[in-house]
């Protein structure tokens, strides 16, 4: 039998299926609609979460129940002799600081670790601990390995309307309003902690050629990389199966590497709407600690 169960949270993207595919476990995050509380991957699926943000209803995100945490952490420790969670970055939620205040009532069998990742660069660091899980490798002795390599990765994404960053206090309504009428779109990316502004371009053409050009940049001014060899390229979207298919084919062609495509969470699709995209360099675990 394992001796260490890997437990991250929706935000990592990772379904409820997939999850039992990939042999971990999944928290689904709470939003509300209307007030109604809803379940990521249990309760609501991505295109009734849609339809009603299109349809004008009022949607916020909140934490976790500790209830619903610890129940989880309490059924996987039936079978494992420890867990390690890990939750969507403490800069862009509180969730992980309750985490870390629960888990010091299980005497060393729960590790949890901040990595400031979210989307797809959680999914990746899941799916490392999944692997170090399987080689043998403590609870501890993951979460060490993860921070080593937690902020060789980075996130850009643009967003279609908005709005949604300025109903979460993102950006000013004048601006809303003037990117709005001028057709600009944002270039923001993550890593860390924050959301940051990175560029601004009119129209989504320009804003996606900015976007390749800022990852292409960062393999070797940001990170100091020989190639994008050393690196997973990792794309997630809000839109029809069909237009992200386009944008997949779109960056493996720029790049000529292959390249994921994932849906972007509904926890976060709350703060960006429908059209979103963004584009991820995650470097390897393996290449990093050579």
């Amino acid at each position: 039998m394992e001796k260490t169960a890997v437990v991250t949270d929706s935000n990592s993207g990772i379904s409820q299926e997939k999850a039992g595919k990939y042999g971990i476990y999944v928290l689904p995050m709470p939003f509300y609609i209307d007030d109604e509380l809803y379940l990521e991957g249990q309760t609501i699926t991505h295109e009734e979460f849609y339809k009603k943000q299109k349809g004008g209803s009022v949607i916020y995100t909140s934490q976790p129940n500790p209830y619903d945490v610890t129940q989880l952490w309490e059924r996987v420790l039936k079978e494992y002799e420890e867990l390690i969670y890990i939750p969507m970055s403490s800069g862009l939620s509180g969730s992980c600081d309750t985490a870390v205040a629960l888990s010091q009532q299980y005497e060393g069998k729960v590790v949890v670790a901040d990595l400031g990742r979210v989307s797809v660069t959680q999914k990746y660091a899941v799916m490392e601990a999944r692997r170090l899980a399987q080689q043998g490798c403590s609870a501890l002795e993951i979460s060490s390995r993860l921070q080593f390599v937690k902020n060789e990765c980075i996130i850009y994404l643009t967003v279609d309307n908005l709005k949604y960053l300025k109903q979460g206090g993102r950006i000013s309504a004048g601006a809303a309003m003037i990117g709005s009428v001028l057709n600009i779109k944002p270039l923001l990316y993550v890593q860390g902690d924050k959301v940051e502004a990175a560029e601004k371009a009119r129209g989504d053409k320009a804003v996606r050629k900015k976007m390749m050009q800022a990852v292409e940049r960062d393999i070797t001014e940001r990170f100091h990389a020989g190639s994008i060899e050393e690196f997973y390229l990792a794309a997630a979207a809000s839109m029809p199966v069909e237009d992200a298919r386009k944008l997949k084919e779109g960056f493996e062609t720029y790049f000529g590497v292959s390249c994921s495509m994932n849906a972007i969470p509904l926890s976060l699709a709350t703060h960006l709407g429908y059209g979103t995209y963004g584009l991820a360099l995650i470097r390897k675990m393996d290449r990093q600690l050579l």
